[in-house]
């Protein structure tokens, strides 16, 4: 400034002394004098004016201290520069290395920063200086977009913090996470909008195999958000049993070892379920042959994939059972028992097409099973595939006019080599009066019919032998006899129709004590009795031995039962409570028979009703 203002000053003394030597030696000196005495005076104005004489003039940095500046720019690992006001000073080898002036830091040292800075953040750039050099000196962080060599620009985070040591200095610090910072331009905006509306998953990797990006087709597919996503290793959301080869094919192609990687493999999203992706991957590199990491595509081929495999089995299974009286299936495990494959043998069977009962298109199979068998349908299919076991049962199935068969089926789950459940397959045929008679007959007899527990006389039978086998080998046992007779008299002004449903309601709340190891009985006058032999599912941590560790077992399971049971129930259009008393038997050398054993649980029951609802007690005696 000073300098323009010497040569302006000067320029006018010649431009005076020309003019003035238009009018003769008078003005030719008159003149220039003027000039000289109008800029003193100007000159000591000025200085006058308090913006001059208080303006601060900051301390020169001595070669010393900028010697200092630079060897600490240079220890730093990340990009880092120094400027002197708006003067580069030093640059250390990372800085010229991410804008390809590697070898060549004179070209950059003595530039204005703002040269190597993209135009759209030189606002941005002076706020931040402007917060750097302020009274309190803190740091100022941001994102800037430094320009390259080649003309490229590159988003980096940048940190600008004074050097206290060095009057007049800032050191500004590059990371290139900006992740961080929600700082886009409008066509990073417009990009990002385009690529997450894409039903395409795109994603790139580092080259260990940690995903740097996704766009949001990766949340609708595999239930996993964006953000949490980053810096995981893709193949975290691949199937286990594919895990290792996605791993290797996603390192050959970052090591070049592969151009490309084409496979379909496994996925498992955030509820469990499993489903089939194609997946594409290649690397990716910039122009001068430096690799970024590994970019690629995921598509879902489930539908596709599925639709082969049983397009296959389709025309295996037909051609070999095509003379067979039955239907091949497999299904999945839900209580419609979706099909996914159905032999021919659907239309001699029950008159419905294949394609009328795969996926549901037109009835599910399991709305075809009598309403009275899909229960107990349903519990023995889920017991046998709990053991990993086939299943054989025999039940009623209505066939396309609304008629009810007798079917006898065979089935059995397909199961992955980690036990995971994948679906289940089977033969389902007609069977003939006979042995549907047959059927219903030993189900009476093994069941009570209107609840669906254990007939009175196995109940009976199996308590004998349970009590004999405890005595001889010394297992605890329990007998539970549940109370819930206060029920009799507000059900009794119900028609008999609502009065079998309310029993059914009660029989079905015994889902605690409902499981292998325990029976369950239904008496007379809405009256129970209750089997227990294995008490883990009362969360007992080690198998009992002995009747002090039995008490507690059978209380947790009593209580939860009572309160089960104590839930109001709607009769009549009306809510009434449930009172329950349960008395409690334990196995013990005293009983000599199923009968002394039952009279001493049912007079606990009686003094645990007498105490009122919701009592337990146990036999004394």
């Amino acid at each position: 400034m000073t300098l323009y203002v010497f040569s302006a000053w000067i320029l006018a003394l010649l431009f005076a002394a020309v003019v003035g030597s238009w009018y003769g030696s008078a003005t030719a000196y008159a003149l220039p004098g003027a000039v000289v005495l109008a800029g003193l005076t100007m000159l000591g104005l000025a200085r006058r004016l308090p913006w001059y004489v208080g303006r601060p003039h900051p301390p020169e940095a001595s070669a010393q201290q900028m010697e200092w500046a630079g060897q600490l720019c240079h220890n730093i690992s990340s990009p880092s520069v120094t400027i002197q006001g708006q003067q580069i000073t030093f640059a250390n080898q990372a800085f010229l290395s991410l804008l390809n002036y590697r070898g060549r830091g004179d070209q950059v040292v003595g530039l204005p920063f703002t040269n190597l800075l993209h135009p759209v953040d030189h606002a941005r750039f002076a706020t931040l200086m402007a917060i750097a050099g302020g009274e309190d000196a803190s740091d100022a962080e941001g994102v800037l977009r430094l320009v390259r060599s080649d003309g490229g620009a590159i988003k980096m985070h940048a940190s600008i913090s004074p050097l206290s040591s060095v009057p007049g200095s800032l050191l500004i610090q590059f990371s290139p996470d900006a992740a961080a910072v929600p700082v886009r331009d409008g066509v990073e905006n417009s990009m990002s909008l385009v690529l997450d509306q894409l039903d395409l998953v795109l994603f790139k990797t580092d080259a260990e195999g940690r995903i740097a990006y996704v766009n949001r087709a990766w949340e609708r597919l595999t239930g996993r958000s964006m953000a949490d996503s980053r810096g995981r290793l893709l193949s975290v959301a691949i199937h286990p049993e594919d895990r290792d080869a996605v791993d290797r094919g996603m390192l050959s192609v970052a090591g070049g070892q592969l151009d490309h990687l084409n496979t379909e493999v496994r996925m498992v999203n955030g509820s469990g379920t499993v489903f089939w992706v194609m997946l594409r991957a290649q690397t990716c590199t910039l122009p001068d042959g430096d690799l970024l990491g590994v970019v690629g595509t995921m598509t879902e081929v489930t539908r596709r994939r599925r639709g082969e495999d049983l397009g296959s089995s389709r025309r295996y299974l037909n051609t070999l059972l095509a003379n067979v009286p039955g239907m091949v299936y497999r299904g999945r495990n839900d209580p419609d028992w979706t099909m996914e494959f159905v032999s021919d043998g659907s239309v001699d069977l029950i008159g419905y097409e294949p394609w009328e009962l795969v996926d549901n298109h037109r009835v599910a199979f399991g709305s075809l099973v009598h309403p009275e068998d899909r229960e107990f349908l349903w519990a023995q299919v889920q017991a046998n595939l709990a053991q990993h076991k086939p299943y054989q049962i025999s039940y009623r199935i209505a066939d396309v006019s609304g008629n009810y068969i007798w079917v006898w089926e065979q089935g059995r789950g397909v199961f992955s080599s980690q036990g995971e459940l994948l679906a289940i397959e089977g033969f389902i045929t007609d069977v003939s009066e006979r042995r549907g008679a047959e059927e219903k007959a030993r189900r009476r007899m093994w069941f009570e019919a209107r609840t669906g527990m254990t007939s009175r006389a196995i109940f009976d039978a199996l308590l004998a032998w349970t009590l004999h086998q405890s005595q001889v080998n010394e297992l605890p046992f329990a007998l539970l006899w549940v109370d819930a007779s206060g029920l009799a008299e507000p059900v009794m002004s119900s028609s008999a129709e609502a009065a079998e449903q309310i029993l059914a309601t009660v029989a079905r709340r015994f889902r605690p004590v409902n499981y292998p190891g325990a029976a369950i009985t239904y008496l007379d006058n809405y009256q129970f009795a209750v089997l227990l032999t294995d008490f883990r599912a009362g969360e007992a941590a080690r198998a009992l031995s002995g009747s002090n560790e039995v008490i507690p077992a059978v209380s947790q399971l009593a209580s939860r039962l009572v309160q089960e049971l104590s839930a109001p129930l709607n009769v009549g259009g009306r809510d009434i409570s449930v009172p329950v008393a349960v008395g409690i038997a334990i196995a013990d050398a005293r009983y000599i028979g199923a009968e002394s054993m039952f009279a001493a649980a049912r007079r606990a029951a009686t003094q645990a009703a007498e105490l009122g609802p919701g009592h337990c007690e146990f036999a004394d005696e």
